[in-house]
């Protein structure tokens, strides 16, 4: 099973991410350039408004991973979905993510059905 996974949808203008696992430097810099990469082609494209993130099997990262997420997503706030949801395993994920994205609108939920409603409702 690969760590993470990054699809795009021009036509839903949905971009969803799944990460699992607990990750090292490399996977981390694999998954940031796919990143940057495809959350700037819809921007550019004008075709990126929601952000759906499966994270049910990625695991509490290392402080040095959590704070790379951070900064991730602080470099990319101008190019950010409009609405992100993020669907984590336990609390202790979801403060690590709520930390991680405090640059975005994003909630956080631990059901997937509860993170689609509100992310396409």
């Amino acid at each position: 099973m690969t760590p993470y996974s990054i699809d795009t949808d021009p036509a839903r203008r949905l971009l969803t991410i799944v990460m699992r696992g607990y990750w090292d430097q490399p996977t981390f810099e694999r998954f940031a350039a796919e990143y940057s990469r495809k959350i700037r082609q819809m921007h550019a494209s004008g075709t990126l408004d929601n952000a759906l993130i499966d994270g049910r099997e990625f695991a509490v990262q290392a402080r040095t991973i959590s704070d790379q997420f951070r900064d991730l997503i602080a470099a990319h706030t101008h190019y950010m979905a409009k609405r992100t949801a993020t669907v984590v395993p336990a609390h202790l994920n979801k403060l690590q993510a709520e930390r991680a994205g405090e640059a975005i609108d994003a909630r956080y939920f631990t059901d997937m059905a509860e993170a689609e409603a509100w992310l396409f409702g």
